[in-house]
Formats: C-alpha cells, structure tokens, sequence
C-alpha cells in the first residue's frame, strides 16, 4: 500500500489519534481529548482532515486538521518520524488550501525544537513566541488614581452579536498593534470574534466597549474557565488615538475585579514575546509567566501577501 498520506478511513480512525504528538504528551492529551470529544458530536465532516501515512493494517503516522470557528483550524502535529512527518504536514497544508481555510495554527512548547523545525519546513512558518501569564484575582490597590483628574472609563457591555460596534473598534486596535503582527491581515475581526466566542464559557456582559473621553477607546473581552477555577483574558486593546492615556492599567484593573469579584482563582492571559509595551503592563499588574510556546500556522494567502 502507497505511503502517501490519504484522508484516515473511519475504522481506523482511533488508532490515528494515537498517533498524533498530543496522544504521547500528557500536557498536551487533556487539550486533545477535549478536541476529540467535540469532533464527535459534529458531522462527519470534522474528521475529513485527519491524514494518514497508510500501512498494510493500519495507519503508521498521522496528523489532524480540526476545522474550528471562524474558516480557522487548528492543527494536531504528527509524532516526530522524519519518515513520514514531512509529507504529512504538507498534505496538511494543501488539504487546508483546498478547503478554502483562511488559518491553520499549532500552538506548541518553543522547547520542542524537533517539532518546531518540521513545521517551519513543511509548510508552517513559526509566527509568533507567546508567553502565558497569569494573576492572582485581586484589584489593585492603585484603581483610584486611575480616575482622579483624568475623564472617567466606563466599561458598556458590547451587546449582541455579531456587533459592528467591536468589529470597528477591533479594525482600529489592529492598526500599529504589536501583538503576532505575522497574523495582521489573515483573519477578520469576524473571523476572531467567532473564534474568541468559542473559548471557554461565552459571558456577554463580560465583552465589553471601553468609554473614554466620550467615545470607543478600546475593549476588553473575558471568559470563563469554571473547570479549572479561572478567568481568561482574549482579546484587549486600545485604539490609537487613546493610547498613552493609562487606559491598558484600567483595563487590566477592570478585568482582575471581574475576576476576584466572580469568586475566581485566577487571570490568565497570553502575549507576544516581542510585544515588550504589553509585557511591562502586564508584569506591573502582577502577571507572571507559567508557560512559554511558539505559534506555528500555514495562512492562506491575501491580497497583501500576493503583492
């Protein structure tokens, strides 16, 4: 039987998943038993990008497009076997390109430089290094300061969606941002929202529009981690006109309130490694790294990548 990699037949799909680096990686299995018990309750259709290295009884290597929200994906590298990695990721690739995805992404330990090099190789560029950060659930003491003499911040929630009022405002966020600027231009706000909807449990009165000044200055949107005791910071920015004026601490400090007054444990949040404006705020408020990891992703290209 050929060893060129084909979409994995259903009965032998679950000797597949063992396969998979995550299977071999107890950091990493919880994440995929959870993507597999998701895919599972889906049509069939969420399995068509599990690709194999077929043998005579089975597969011998595999590797999995999970397609999520948004035309993204998310990609479950094979174990490192220089024999029939690369072929895999590459299949990977042009099965992604085929679907019409917009982004395929491996989010993996940067120590894990095996991997790291076959997916840079075969089709999955390193984009980013992203630190994982978390808080204890406390305001600051310093919130006062925040408002005196200054105009006042309220935070409205940003209501139902899909809402133009935070497409807008993500539109302008983007502009000049130092966050995996390799992922400007790949995915539309929509495109985000939808994803950032998905993770953990969606609580709108925890997506909010930051006032200021009498107009939009930025956003904060939260999520819920109850499995685990902890809160998720997504998505915050503050459009440019805005910036410089202390609303990224007041944002931070809204969302540690929201956080310790829920009864939480925990903030979590991630950042570029390059983002160092991000990193200061962040380390002043208290975050410390618990993880470091690198963004692999295969994008598709865009008016902006062609010229």
């Amino acid at each position: 039987m050929s060893e060129s990699p084909i979409p994995c037949p259903r009965p032998w799909r679950a000797r597949a998943l063992k396969q998979l680096a995550a299977a071999g990686d107890q950091k990493a299995l919880a994440e995929l038993v959870a993507a597999i018990e998701s895919a599972s309750g889906q049509p069939e259709a969420a399995w068509a990008g599990l690709l194999i290295a077929p043998g005579p009884g089975g597969p011998q290597a595999a590797t999995w497009v999970q397609p999520l929200a948004g035309n993204t994906a998310q990609l479950w590298p094979p174990l490192n076997d220089a024999r029939f990695a690369p072929a895999l990721l590459r299949a990977a690739a042009g099965w992604a390109a085929a679907q019409g995805l917009s982004i395929v992404q491996a989010v993996i330990d940067t120590a894990d430089e095996t991997t790291g090099a076959l997916l840079n190789e075969n089709g999955f560029p390193a984009l980013a290094d992203l630190l994982y950060l978390s808080a204890p659930a406390a305001p600051h003491s310093r919130r006062a300061s925040y408002d005196a003499g200054k105009e006042p911040v309220s935070f409205e929630a940003v209501g139902p969606l899909p809402s133009s009022r935070l497409i807008d405002l993500m539109k302008l966020i983007e502009d000049h941002s130092l966050d995996c600027p390799g992922l400007q231009g790949v995915l539309a706000p929509t495109q985000a929202i939808e994803g950032f909807r998905r993770q953990g449990q969606f609580v709108p009165e925890h997506w909010c529009v930051v006032r200021y000044g009498g107009q939009d200055a930025g956003a904060l949107l939260l999520t819920m981690h109850p499995e685990i005791g902890c809160w998720e910071l997504l998505y915050m920015g503050v459009v440019p006109r805005w910036r410089g004026h202390g609303l990224g601490e007041r944002i931070i400090d809204e969302a540690l309130l929201r956080t310790s007054t829920a009864g939480a444990n925990l903030l979590l949040l991630s950042v570029d490694a390059n983002n160092l404006p991000a990193r200061r705020l962040y380390e002043r408020a208290g975050f410390q790294v618990y993880a470091k990891r690198t963004l692999y992703a295969w994008a598709a290209e865009t008016p902006s990548k062609a010229d």
